[in-house]
């Protein structure tokens, strides 16, 4: 055979450009059927199958161009006279036209892939800083990784405690790492006791790698079996036994965390390394107790609970911060669920000042006593303690929603709006930041309230808030379903029952009623300056001035000076005109200027 015959027939025949032509638009199809096929969840195995088909239709599709041609007058059998020469230009012409529409086609799917797959490329992000705040930069090699409850072997009811306990403390020593995203012990919590898929609870927490394991305990020895695994590749990527004697299981922190570190092969500098080390237990029982205590829902039950096996590990070990820390915080639910007396607050922040004085860099206890000075005037403290967590770890979500916190008291509404997002985006379903609720409803951003609400687990406060959100839209009908649904889940005479109580009563214009449970949560006495603001705006809202201005006082006094809020909201709208009203919306606007100037 004549090679050069054979290819110049080829030519003429146009088998080359239909065979390009062929794999343009098997490219472009297989590109089309796979987004089509992902926004459906199709099995993977469809895409293969298509596939398979392309490649083997291709030598028919060359078989078919050889022997048939592209006319004028339609699909013709090829002839072997010189005919189709004369037709050549106009068969070229439609060739090059389909060539060009399917590589124009092509070029769109690329850069449609490259935008869908865009989030999950970690690119360096770089977030303006409000004044006198440290820069936030997420590094492009962070990982996110999610500390699951270890399953005990042998079930008991007095070792079964270690399971949730043992991975709250890997938790506590991973948030240091600046490359390490981990989600706390709230996020982890409701896969307690339960058999998992690591691949379905990757999907659910949004991260890159989950911790899983097991442990036995035996008279003083634990042995723990560890596994980190990809969730994208499902791969496991190591896996190590451990056994150490449980009056060294303060060891175990330490231990699976280097393992973790050294598992993911990322860098981290030897101070970060050094603060996972910081808090050593020195008494092995003040260490259990502690465990026992960190175990408790946060419930009012558990932080009673709680609070009982931490007063039990401080008395054998008064050097632990993050017993001093944990007894801060379950404290002070206590007393803002009224279940304690507003002087025993004290004790709370008294905690959260041991917890520091024997760890500075306890970030929880940074946060928490963030949180605490915001609440009772004392704001610009508050600010410089979130500067700290900034310094400590600029990629943690603490530092970002004590920051709006912050933000929220001050009525810097949109940029706590922002910090808030932020704190959720790295650590959803996070129970901690659940007031983000509050800061969608101060802004008047009604829906993004409601919808916040569906975030995280049902609860009484957030079937308050989105009854809330829905009594501000004018939905009345809806917003007295979830006000009952918060009285059904919340105990009579705490604040939520009671808050819940005054809006439905307002709905039902049983305003004595409402009046009455507004003045037992008047009684209540919370010292967080924006639970006297509820209480001003509920007594607005049922038609008592003299309350709304006397707690609306108070509030300004003693640290919530949101001025935009209170220009605005239609719960004060009863006392506005009134010249002692108008006197405290003067004082917040003065302070939420001089904030505002201070820090933006």
């Amino acid at each position: 055979m004549n090679i050069k015959k054979y290819i110049a027939e080829l030519k003429k025949r146009h088998v080359f450009k239909a065979g390009l032509a062929y794999l343009i638009g098997a490219w472009v199809f297989t590109e089309v059927a796979s987004l089509v096929l992902d926004s459906f969840d199709a099995p993977p195995h469809i895409i293969r199958i298509i596939l398979i088909i392309l490649v083997i239709g291709f030598p028919i599709w060359l078989v078919f161009s050889w022997v048939y041609d592209l006319t004028p007058d339609g699909i013709t059998k090829t002839s072997s006279t010189d005919q189709t020469v004369s037709q050549s230009p106009k068969i070229n012409q439609r060739l090059n036209r389909a060539i060009i529409a399917m590589l124009s086609i092509a070029i769109i799917l690329l850069v449609v892939n490259q935008a869908r797959n865009a989030p999950h490329n970690r690119t360096q992000n770089v977030e303006r800083a409000s004044k006198g705040e440290a820069k936030l930069v997420a590094e492009n090699s962070m990982d996110l990784i999610a500390v699951l409850p270890f399953i005990n072997t042998k079930s008991d009811p007095e070792t079964d405690y270690l399971g949730f306990a043992m991975a709250d403390q890997i938790i506590g020593g991973l948030v240091y790492l600046k490359n390490i995203t981990v989600r706390p012990s709230g996020s982890i919590r409701k896969y307690e006791k339960q058999a998992i898929d690591p691949i379905e609870v990757g999907a659910d927490l949004q991260v890159d790698y989950v911790l899983i394991g097991n442990y036995l305990k035996e008279a003083n020895t634990i042995r723990l079996n560890i596994e980190l695994i990809n969730v994208h590749s499902n791969k496991i990527i190591w896996r190590k036994p451990l056994e150490v004697e449980f009056q060294s299981a303060f060891k175990l922190q330490d231990i699976v965390a280097q393992q973790v570190i050294e598992g993911m092969n990322v860098q981290f500098t030897q101070k970060e390394l050094n603060r996972i080390r910081k808090d050593v237990p020195v008494d092995p029982m003040a260490y259990e107790f502690f465990l026992r205590s960190v175990s408790y829902d946060y419930t009012n039950e558990g932080d009673q609970l709680a609070v009982e096996m931490l007063n039990r590990s401080i008395e054998l070990d008064s050097t632990y911060a993050p017993a001093y820390n944990q007894f801060g915080e379950r404290t002070r639910r206590l007393e803002i669920y009224g279940m304690i007396t507003p002087e025993e607050t004290k004790s709370a922040e008294n905690s959260y000042l041991k917890a520091l004085y024997l760890n500075d860099e306890l970030i929880s206890a940074l946060g928490n006593l963030s949180r605490l000075y915001t609440e009772t005037n004392r704001i610009v403290e508050a600010v410089e303690l979130t500067k700290r967590i900034v310094e400590i770890n600029p990629n943690n979500a603490v530092a970002h929603f004590s920051t709006g916190y912050i933000y929220r008291y001050a009525g810097m509404n949109d940029a706590a709006i922002e910090k808030m997002e932020k704190a959720v985006t790295l650590d959803p379903n996070n129970q901690g930041f659940r007031s983000i609720i509050i800061t969608y409803i101060f802004a008047g951003n009604y829906k993004e309230a409601f919808e916040a609400g569906k975030l995280f687990k049902e609860s009484a406060y957030f079937a308050q808030y989105q009854g809330e959100a829905l009594l501000r839209m004018g939905k009345y009908n809806e917003a007295l379903a979830y006000f009952s649904r918060a009285l059904h889940l919340e105990q009579p005479g705490k604040g939520t029952f009671l808050m819940s109580t005054g809006m439905k009563a307002y709905i039902e214009e049983n305003i004595e009623e409402g009046l009455s449970a507004i003045r037992k949560f008047e009684q209540l006495n919370i010292p967080d300056a924006e639970a006297w603001y509820f209480n001003a705006s509920m007594y607005g809202l049922l038609g008592e001035k003299e309350g709304c201005i006397r707690c609306l006082r108070r509030a300004v006094d003693d640290g919530f000076f949101n001025y935009p809020l209170m220009n605005t909201d239609f719960f004060l709208d009863l006392a506005r005109d009134d010249p002692e009203f108008q006197k405290i919306l003067e004082k917040a606007k003065k302070k939420h200027l001089a904030f505002k100037e201070r820090f933006f």
